[in-house]
């Protein structure tokens, strides 16, 4: 959240104290613009960042010990593990996970990298990486992470679910790059046995359905001839005793 009004004006008292607890003193124009530079990040990261400041370093406060000691601005992988990436990345199977400075030194890199010389992509892509985060840190930007699709769908479950559970990728805008769930072996349909099994047990079912209705017919002429012979019968009585 951007600092208000009010949490800058606490910080800059917290500034001149920090700068006055090292031996030296910062002028007020300096101060606001350290301010104004620090404007992005979240009031407690800031007082979390000055207190490093006071117990770690000596001499002059500068904006980039502040930042050096900033947890979002130091979000960003390390060169090594930044180039590790990189050397993943040239899986066409694998997807990886990496940040728009990993992504822009890495374009540096890999002519050098597809013309076989190892050492040499690796040194270029470090100065350009540190470049980039340089100049992602001096504007304030987040760093942002987002995944780069390999051909592999197991590996592309895999690196995506791996991404969220590590923060780096928001379930939700992700989810819909992940591979359609395969049918099981034993999904309807799927399986000839298991059609068999289905039209079987259909068979059944109609077989059963029409051995009822047969036996619903015959217990229904069964009742029509117990009754017509009840009626019959009754007739020949009545007959009978009329001619008494």
């Amino acid at each position: 959240m951007p600092l208000t009004r009010q949490d800058a004006e606490g910080l800059l008292d917290q500034l001149y104290a920090t700068a006055e607890v090292l031996g030296n003193e910062i002028k007020p124009a300096a101060a606001s613009l350290m301010i104004r530079d620090l404007r992005d990040y979240d009031r407690p990261e800031i007082e979390q960042a000055l207190a490093r400041c006071r117990s770690e370093i000596t001499g002059r406060l500068t904006l980039a010990a502040i930042l050096e000691r900033m947890p979002t601005a130091n979000a960003h992988l390390t060169a090594n593990e930044a180039w590790s990436i990189v050397l993943e990345s040239q899986d066409e199977n694998a997807t990886i996970i990496w940040t728009d400075e990993i992504a822009k030194a890495a374009g540096v890199a890999n002519p050098i990298l597809e013309a076989g010389d190892k050492v040499g992509a690796r040194m270029a892509f470090i100065a350009a990486y540190e470049r980039e985060v340089a100049a992602s840190k001096a504007e304030g930007r987040e760093v942002r992470w987002w995944p780069s699709l390999g051909d592999s769908k197991e590996l592309r479950r895999e690196a995506i679910e791996q991404g969220v559970k590590d923060g780096r990728l928001p379930a939700p805008k992700v989810e819909h790059l992940l591979p359609a769930p395969e049918k099981p072996e034993d999904e309807a349909g799927s399986n000839p046995e298991n059609v068999q099994a289905m039209l079987q047990q259909l068979r059944d079912t109609l077989n059963a359905s029409n051995e009822q209705a047969v036996e619903q017919r015959r217990q229904e002429e069964a009742e029509t001839e117990r009754r017509r012979a009840e009626l019959i019968a009754q007739a020949e009585q009545r007959m009978a005793g009329g001619a008494v």
